[in-house]
């Protein structure tokens, strides 16, 4: 490691030739014209790169609590998160180590019209009289036609199901033919098990301690390792329209949730549900058996509260408890945990409320008639309350997220995914870890939203399902890119704090968090529309979304175009004149149709031609991540010279301004125009990237980087340093390290006064392969 990034500035510098580059000479009597425009596929790829369930607990790491101590280490070390070698992560066991059925169970499903009840999704069995007649009527069917050994373990009559368990599992089979024989019978399956999709276990990290930051939005002290994702969907945009509303109700069907993490309690509801049964027993790697529940209430009670997580070992046949854990938790702190509190991290609302709804226990799976009820439950109609009964919420959440799944098709769950559907919820779930087109399910349903991931770079992860059920792509993080920060950011328990457990953040990954940024930005749309259907809803995701479909499912999320209907913010194409020689703005005039433009009265001399966007009309021009180019190619611009005769016209067209390598020396050097700026990459630590600046005036001038899709956390983009060098490209006049450290802004800006000339900026990373967006600009 670098003792200091700034020492690399230091190197000695080849001298760099004045001259201006290939010159094209134009005839003209003091008028330039010409046409400027935006590459055919630059307005999508400036948002987003092409792309691509569950991975519920995989690969969480977790982030140091203010206050909390960290482990020694050398100076420096917590400003990187550690990489992931081979084998520091718990091996993933196999899918087929896993049980896939109950063992004694079965659902069997009724032919609504033999029972003189209403059909599956119909408002009439929501009724809580309804349900009493039907429940009625299954048991008394069953109490007739079931022999002896099987007993009725569940009736579920919105569904128009029961689970009935066979004492002895060799007569499973035969007793399943004799109900199929019963003409008011549709149908009898086994009851699946949907098991989280791990791809590995916890890793470690910790990050600097800090309060809350000095931000306009939000203060959360962690939200720059979530703002790589949460900027990736355009997230800060969106909240200046609306950071939701207390009136949205979501609901998360998940392994359940904790009540006293500070992060997210203040927008938990209060009437959530288990729905976990106790009959699952399962072995304990140091010995012993505990329940799937784990909560000693004996099965299906009002308190969602997750007790203790646990993971299938490497054998995949004993588990063994995790220090961190709380998928649901996870989750639900994406999608709301309440936000500009100055609490850990924030979530896509800062403002929402969050039913949450416990179907996977605590070894992390749970049976499909099981995640039906709190399904069913979760959207407000009639669930088995495991004693003979039904319970019901007061209202129907508006949008209902399913952060598992499995390959099976279940028609128990599918009913369920119905049902809730036709009561007006928007059915959001994850599309499925196995990086296969396969179905997935319930995201395969065609009622259900379906998401997959893309990881920073927004590109598809290699663990993302992808498929023509796909319908959106939303940020699930990417830790093959490098290192843990490349992961998304949430809230997390940690269970082996003593005496009760701590709340904690954790880096998560996998298309289960993928899909909570859909559920969170529906929530949003919800709360600025409160009248949209659910179809509409899922429209206005899904057409507003960035960049063209893919083999990997559809655009990318976007919350500003859903809030606003519109394919970003209004955009105004403008050309600018610089002179060649001493680099001051000449003109700057705004495009008419089809990009044409005009100079005027020119002087004769030698200029360089730029263009630009700016954004919702505020003439800015240059501004980080708008579009900007300039003839001849915005690292070695072309010249124009004006001498005299008549007009003649150029044409160039602009896009994003990347680098071009190599440009470590002053005789490499782009050039970067004040009032512009550059995307370039920190191919090789050792070495730095060198821009050319012409400086027309005296004045305080500013050079800064920032993350090109986030702010200067960890994640992605950061930890850069600038060199600001004399006109030989050998004296360093100055350097700029990070903004703030303390509050995790790892970018550089260094401001100075300086005299007309030729100055050499460069910029240096702490690591290799890590991207950056360089801007010159007056002031400060």
């Amino acid at each position: 490691m670098r003792t200091a990034v700034v020492a690399l500035l230091a190197l000695t510098l080849a001298r760099c030739s004045e001259e201006a580059g290939p010159t094209g000479w134009i005839p003209s009597n003091g008028v330039i014209s010409g046409v400027i425009a935006p590459a055919s596929d630059l307005q999508a790829s400036a948002r987003a790169a092409p792309a691509g369930a569950i991975r519920a607990r995989a690969g969480v790491i977790a982030l140091a609590l203010p206050g909390r101590p960290r482990p020694p280490g050398p100076p420096g070390i917590a400003l990187v998160a550690p990489r992931m070698a081979a084998g520091s992560r718990s091996a993933r066991p196999a899918r087929g180590s896993r049980a896939e059925f109950t063992p004694n169970d079965l659902i069997v499903t009724f032919r609504h019209n033999a029972l003189g009840a209403p059909p599956v999704g119909s408002a009439a069995l929501a009724a809580p009289a309804a349900a009493r007649a039907v429940g009625r009527a299954i048991r008394a069917h069953l109490a007739a036609v079931t022999p002896a050994g099987v007993t009725v373990a569940g009736v579920s009559p919105a569904i128009l199901a029961a689970k009935v368990r066979v004492a002895d599992t060799t007569e499973r089979d035969a007793v399943a033919i004799a109900l199929r024989r019963d003409p008011v019978v549709a149908a009898v399956t086994r009851n699946r098990l949907i098991w989280r999709d791990e791809t590995a276990g916890p890793l470690e990290a910790t990050a600097p301690p800090s309060a809350a930051a000095s931000r306009t939005i939000p203060n959360d002290p962690f939200f720059p390792f979530q703002s790589w994702h949460y900027g990736l969907i355009d997230l800060p945009r969106a909240w200046s329209i609306t950071k939701g509303s207390p009136a949205v109700l979501v609901g998360v069907v998940d392994d359940g949730i904790r009540f006293d993490h500070p992060a997210i309690a203040a927008n938990l509801t209060s009437d959530g549900y288990d729905f976990v049964t106790a009959a699952d027993t399962l072995p304990l790697c140091a010995g012993g058996m505990i329940t799937n529940d784990d909560d000693g209430d004996g099965g299906y009670d009002p308190d969602p509260t997750i007790p203790a997580s646990y993971s299938l070992d490497a054998t995949g046949t004993c588990i063994i408890p995790d220090t961190l854990g709380a998928h649901g938790l996870g989750v639900a702190g994406t999608i709301g945990a309440v936000g500009n509190d100055g609490v850990g991290v924030t979530g896509v609302n800062w403002t929402v409320r969050i039913r949450p709804v416990r179907a996977l226990g605590v070894a992390g799976f749970g049976e499909t008639y099981d995640i039906a009820q709190a399904i069913l439950y979760a959207a407000g109609l009639p669930a088995d309350d495991g004693a003979g009964g039904t319970v019901q919420a007061s209202s129907g959440a508006a949008i209902i997220n399913l952060s598992f799944g499995g390959p099976g098709d279940d028609p128990t769950m599918h009913s369920a995914i119905v049902s809730a559907a036709n009561s007006g919820a928007l059915v959001v779930a994850a599309a499925g870890n196995d990086g296969s087109s396969a179905p997935f399910y319930p995201a395969a349903y065609p009622e259900v939203l379906a998401v997959a991931a893309v990881g920073p770079d927004g590109a598809p992860p290699a663990y993302s399902n992808f498929g023509s059920y796909v319908g959106v792509r939303a940020p699930g993080g990417n830790f093959a890119l490098g290192d843990a920060t490349d992961g998304v950011v949430s809230t997390v328990w940690d269970f082996f704090a003593t005496p009760d457990g701590a709340a904690a953040y954790a880096f998560w990954e996998g298309t289960s968090f993928a899909a909570p940024h859909v559920s969170g930005v529906a929530a949003l749309v919800l709360a600025r529309s409160p009248g949209l259907t659910a179809a509409a809803l899922r429209s206005r995701l899904t057409s507003y979304a960035v960049g063209p479909a893919t083999l990997y499912g559809a655009g990318l999320l976007d919350a500003y175009n859903s809030l606003t209907e519109r394919h970003g913010p209004s955009t105004q194409l403008y050309a600018r004149l610089y002179s060649a020689t001493t680099g001051d703005i000449v003109q700057t005039v705004p495009a008419q149709a089809r990009g044409r433009f005009a100079f005027s009265h020119v002087p004769y001399g030698t200029y360089l031609l730029y263009g630009g966007t700016d954004e919702d009309g505020d003439q800015q021009l240059g501004i980080p991540g708008r579009l900007w180019g300039a003839f001849g190619g915005v690292a070695f611009p072309e010249s124009v010279t004006v001498l005299g005769a008549g007009p003649s016209a150029v044409s160039f067209s602009i896009g994003l301004p990347t680098q071009l390598e190599p440009n470590q020396t002053a005789a490499t050097a782009n050039v970067l125009a004040i009032g512009g700026y550059a995307q370039g990459a920190i191919l090789d630590s050792t070495a730095q990237d060198m821009y050319q600046v012409k400086i027309a005036k005296p004045g305080t001038y500013t050079f800064e980087t920032s993350g090109w899709v986030a702010d200067c956390g960890f994640a992605l983009e950061e930890l850069t340093a600038i060199g600001l060098f004399d006109s030989t490209g050998r004296t360093l006049l100055a350097s700029a390290g990070y903004i703030d450290r303390a509050h995790l802004n790892f970018c550089s800006r260094l401001t100075r006064t300086l005299n007309p000339g030729t100055y050499y900026v460069a910029v240096a990373g702490l690591l290799s392969n890590r991207r950056y967006r360089l801007q010159a600009r007056t002031g400060t």
